[in-house]
């Protein structure tokens, strides 16, 4: 492993470890969440996003995870709690209700839940009169890291994956907007991994036309995380989008990635030119077997004084070209059995991700 690898690796490692120091396990419990609608899923003991960390506030919000309908919202400390969407009494969405008091109210009846999950108020009983203990809401695990809030149906296997490069004040992030398309987050991550793609699907942005040989690579896996590192030539897009470091038409490129398994790239690319990093974190929330939402970076350590807008802009074209192509993969599951697809030498990245969701026992 060469000093690009090393050095991503090592801050990985570093993030980790702050965050076991910080305690960044989670708040809220999972104590109430069961397993009798999903069933045995192991990837309900993961971390998840499901949303920006700036655009939850107090008032609730819906959204998905695994088919399960969840209601967000921040309690009286600030901290992000998560109720699956469906009060106990009547089947109402909680996310249709308010906060008062650090509680979530129930839009049909003013139930008040506290954070976890009790409820302490029914206006229709008499004063001093028992609230059944039957009247909770289910919580699950809820955790904000990297400016995201993450979600754990049961108790996670594995942490939130790490962004070294989250805390280092030499970055300047850009949150860009998340998408949502009709696949699996399976196929949308793989898409991260598919390098046969970059200069055909992408010409002139990630690659070119005149260039599709995949340079040699290879992959290691690391209990949850796939490291692997790839150099290639990459075009000059500032005509475009002011986003690369490279001097001439086109530069060398060093793309240095951790895939923490199930749905997270990390991804560091090193421009020979000037040393400089941009730096792509991407995680994807699965909603369903066949729809998935994702939460993407783009960050970099040069022209930390220039505007963010190309950047998003770049990314937001980069995912829709993507888009189109990977909605229309059949099937929208991402096939775990190799033999279901063609596979060749330039795919050893999408064979070691399906075999590592199959480690962790994804079988689809």
């Amino acid at each position: 492993m060469n000093s690009f690898n090393s050095s991503l690796k090592n801050a990985v490692l570093r993030a980790r470890e702050r965050r076991a120091r910080d305690g960044a396990s989670g708040t809220g419990s999972a104590q109430n969440a069961g397993m009798d609608d999903a069933g045995p899923d192991p990837l309900r003991a993961y971390w998840h996003p499901v949303s920006w960390a700036g655009d939850l506030g107090p008032a609730p919000r819906a959204t998905t995870l695994l088919d399960e309908p969840l209601v967000l919202w921040r309690d009286a400390t600030g901290s992000p709690r998560c109720f699956r969407d469906i009060c106990l009494h009547r089947g109402t969405a909680l996310s249709l209700g308010t906060v008062d008091g650090g509680c979530l109210v129930c839009p049909y009846h003013g139930w008040a839940y506290d954070d976890s999950g009790a409820c302490t108020l029914m206006p229709q009983l008499p004063a001093g009169a028992r609230i059944p203990s039957r009247a909770r809401a289910t919580s699950y695990r809820c955790t904000e890291a990297n400016g995201i809030v993450w979600v754990a149906l049961e108790d996670p296997v594995a942490p939130v994956p790490v962004f070294p490069e989250w805390d280092d004040p030499g970055y300047r992030h850009v949150p860009c907007a998340p998408y949502t398309w009709a696949t699996s987050a399976p196929r949308m991550v793989e898409n991260f991994t598919d390098f046969g793609h970059l200069g055909w699907l992408h010409d002139g942005l990630l690659g070119t036309k005149d260039a599709l040989e995949v340079p040699p690579h290879h992959v290691e896996q690391t209990g949850v995380e796939l490291h692997y590192e790839i150099t290639m030539e990459v075009p000059n897009t500032n005509d475009r989008f002011a986003v690369t470091d490279v001097s001439g038409n086109r530069g060398l490129q060093t793309n240095t990635y951790v895939l923490t398994l199930p749905h997270t790239i990390l991804l560091r690319c090193t421009y020979h030119d000037t040393g400089a990093h941009r730096t792509l974190f991407f995680a994807a929330q699965p909603e369903s077997a066949k729809r998935s939402t994702g939460f993407c970076y783009q960050s970099r350590d040069f022209g930390l004084d220039e505007p963010d807008a190309p950047y998003a802009e770049f990314q937001e074209l980069l995912a829709e070209q993507d888009r189109v192509v990977i909605e229309s993969q059949r099937p929208e599951e991402l096939p775990i059995d190799l033999a279901a697809e063609l596979q060749l030498p330039f795919d050893r990245v999408a064979i070691a991700y399906r075999r590592g969701l199959a480690s962790i026992g994804i079988n689809a």
